[in-house]
């Protein structure tokens, strides 16, 4: 019996492709369909933004990508920028409300802004006042309360940390000193200040480091076993501490390191080692905790040298009367 004619005017049927199966060697897979092609060049696109903007804030990929958003994206958009200091405490039901629009909306422009999904944008925000950055909320009826309740943990935990320390090989080393240095930079410049001045009552030899003018370079290669250094590292700290904490390690003197928990990495050779919570409700860091422990530590220095230490303080004392620098106040 002949076979009939094969009708070359349609692809097989299992052909989707639109292609001939003889246009593929045996066993290869046909080509994908068109839908597929365009989901997957879709997800390289939003890959490749996510891994240009990860190093980019929520205001600078809303300001880059604002003309290009749809009107109800731009809502959003101008909203957040208005409030992204708020943007920590809210949820995606919350924004699509607070903006009126869907809940769809919000999560497709957090997508095209380079973020996974909303709550990766929330955790960023977040970060960054665990990092130091102010970061204002609207206050609450209770903020009061809930500042004093997490300065009363600041304090309990700085305690602790000062309870840690071998006080009394730390108040030998600085005991022997014959000079006892002090860095701080930035919002820790005014605790190296105020430590300065606490000493100053108890002891002479007693600088902040760098002086005005001056490069710290100048200042520290003096540096002998002779000397003590007190280094302030709060967060934000400026880019070269990593480099003199590194170089601090390997110097002669003895090293107090004060830092809070994001200095994660401490270089040997530092022995003595005071961690210091800075945590707040509001947009700012609290130092309360810092200046505590700077007055215990002050005070127990005065109480291992008691004889010299009273003796520093009726000096100072008559020289502030000789001058009379101070008020009846």
């Amino acid at each position: 019996m002949p076979r009939a004619p094969m009708d070359h005017s349609a692809p097989p049927e299992d052909d989707v492709s639109g292609e001939s199966r003889a246009a593929h060697p045996e066993g290869e897979a046909p080509a994908p369909v068109a839908d597929a092609t365009v989901s997957l060049a879709v997800s390289r696109t939003r890959h490749a933004a996510r891994q240009g903007n990860k190093s980019l804030s929520l205001h600078q990929r809303l300001t880059r990508s604002l003309e290009e958003l749809t009107p109800n994206e731009q809502r959003i958009a101008r909203f957040l920028l208005a409030h992204q200091d708020e943007l920590a405490l809210y949820n995606a039901a919350e924004l699509s409300r607070l903006t009126d629009v869907s809940k769809a909306t919000v999560s497709r422009l957090f997508r095209r802004l380079g973020y996974q999904d909303f709550r990766e944008a929330r955790d960023q925000a977040r970060s960054l006042r665990q990092s130091g950055v102010p970061v204002a909320a609207a206050p609450t009826a209770d903020h009061h309360q809930r500042h004093y309740e997490q300065e009363c943990r600041n304090l309990r935990q700085a305690l602790a940390a000062l309870d840690m320390l071998d006080m009394a090989a730390l108040s030998s080393a600085l005991a022997k000193a014959e000079r006892l240095q002090i860095i701080g930079f930035r919002n820790a410049y005014p605790l190296a200040l105020h430590l300065r001045q606490q000493l100053l009552q108890l002891r002479a030899q007693v600088a902040v480091l760098p002086q005005p003018g001056q490069s710290l370079g100048e200042e520290v290669a003096r540096l002998g076993a002779d000397d003590a250094v007190v280094v302030f590292a709060m967060r934000r700290r400026p880019q070269g501490l990593a480099r003199l904490l590194e170089w601090l390690g390997q110097a002669p003197c003895t090293v107090l390191l004060v830092c809070d928990d994001s200095l994660s990495t401490i270089p040997a050779g530092i022995e003595h080692v005071l961690r210091c919570p800075l945590d707040s409700v509001s947009a700012f860091d609290s130092y309360a905790a810092a200046m505590s422990q700077i007055n215990l530590l002050a005070t127990r220095l005065l109480h291992d040298d008691l004889v010299g230490g009273r003796s520093q303080i009726r000096r100072v004392t008559d020289t502030f009367e000789a001058l009379e620098e101070l008020g009846d106040g």
